[in-house]
């Protein structure tokens, strides 16, 4: 009876210690649907919505998000994607000098440009970020480009 009795004290002890290292570790961060975390963040997600208690433990890690070639049209193509300061669009039309207008994600107009002769747009000058390019000529759809 007494090694019965040791051994629950022993494993509620040991089961009491590992939750408490998990929140130790993690420092109270269990991860739900509206939770904001950090590459290379421990977090923990329940597997019982209704107990934050419990639940697999892991590290956010980050993937690469990256289109080869966005195509605007039968006849553009944009690439890199994201980029680090231009992008190029590969097509047959004659698109130098040709309007864009370049928006944040709040919509706020952030830049007027045009292609250069080699088909290229240089975003050099903007922030890391996300931005919706729309061209002045409504025949080419806009799209989005993401800045390192």
């Amino acid at each position: 009876m007494k090694q019965l009795l040791l051994f629950t004290f022993l494993i509620v002890g040991v089961s009491a210690s590992s939750q408490t290292l998990i929140q130790t570790v993690n420092s109270g961060s269990v991860i739900a649907a509206s939770s904001s975390v950090s590459i290379g963040e421990i977090v923990v997600i329940p597997q019982n919505q209704t107990q934050s208690n419990s639940g697999l433990i892991g590290i956010l890690t980050q993937t690469q998000l990256e289109v080869k070639e966005l195509e605007l049209s039968e006849r553009i193509t944009v690439y890199p994607n994201p980029t680090m300061s231009v992008i190029y669009f590969q097509t047959d039309a004659n698109l130098v000098d040709e309007k864009l207008s370049i928006f944040n994600l709040t919509g706020q107009l952030v830049a007027q440009k045009q292609i250069t002769a080699d088909k290229a747009l240089d975003l050099s000058e903007l922030s890391t970020g996300v931005y919706l390019i729309q061209f002045a000529n409504k025949n080419i759809k806009s799209f989005k480009i993401i800045k390192h």
